[in-house]
Order: structure tokens, then C-alpha cells, then sequence
């Protein structure tokens, strides 16, 4: 048995187990740098499968303009990483919407110093 599984993630097991499922494939035979096209042998209509069967796996939906950045397995684990881990814990992500709020509030008193441009002109 291959040690493939885990050395990855929680997110990289899911993606081979479900690309196991999948293609019918012993997930443990799987690689990081397997092309989804050239060594697995998927077609256009298989990849697009594919991509509906990780999205339902992970509850997300990968735009297609994403489609090109998934070329191998260990891609569409990078991907989903991206997607959902850092990305939805990074604390710059939450300092910036308050700061967006708050430049809502200096709208008001933009206005407010328009009223006193007025007055001095």
C-alpha cells in the first residue's frame, strides 16, 4: 500500500478519495503530479464531471475560469486549500470589512465639511 493518502491533508485525502470514487481507481495509486488529461486520461466532458463531483464533495463552486488552473491532482488540492482553508481564517480578511464600514461613516461627514466649504464661500 502507498502512503500517497497520508501524507496529505484532510482536504488532499478528500480530493483522492473522491477521485478514486470517480475514476474507479485504488486512490492510493494516485499522485500529486498526475495530469488529469495525459494520465488519467480524462476528456473535456470527464473534467468538467469531475469538477461537479469535487464541488459537491467540498459544498463550493469553482468558476470556470478556474477550470485551467486544475492541469494535475496535486493542482486541485492547492486549489481547494486555497479556497477553503487560509483564506476563510485569515485575519486580514475580517479587519478589512470594518474598515469598509467605517469609510461609510466619513461619507456623512464629507458632507458635512461640503456644508462648511459653503459657508466659506
Amino acid at each position: 500500500m502507498k502512503s500517497s493518502l497520508p501524507k496529505t491533508s484532510e482536504i488532499g485525502q478528500q480530493v483522492y478519495l473522491t477521485l478514486g470514487k470517480y475514476l474507479r481507481l485504488d486512490p492510493t495509486n494516485l499522485h500529486p503530479e498526475d495530469s488529469l488529461r495525459d494520465d488519467l486520461g480524462l476528456d473535456s466532458l470527464q473534467t468538467i464531471e469531475l469538477v461537479y463531483e469535487v464541488e459537491s464533495a467540498f459544498d463550493l463552486q469553482i468558476p470556470d475560469e478556474d477550470f485551467g488552473r486544475l492541469t494535475t491532482i496535486g493542482d486541485v488540492v492547492l486549489y481547494l486549500n486555497e479556497r477553503t482553508g487560509p483564506a476563510d481564517t485569515s485575519p486580514s480578511t475580517p479587519q478589512a470589512t470594518p474598515s469598509a464600514k467605517q469609510t461609510s461613516r466619513p461619507a456623512t461627514k464629507t458632507k458635512n465639511s461640503t456644508h462648511s466649504k459653503k459657508r466659506h464661500t
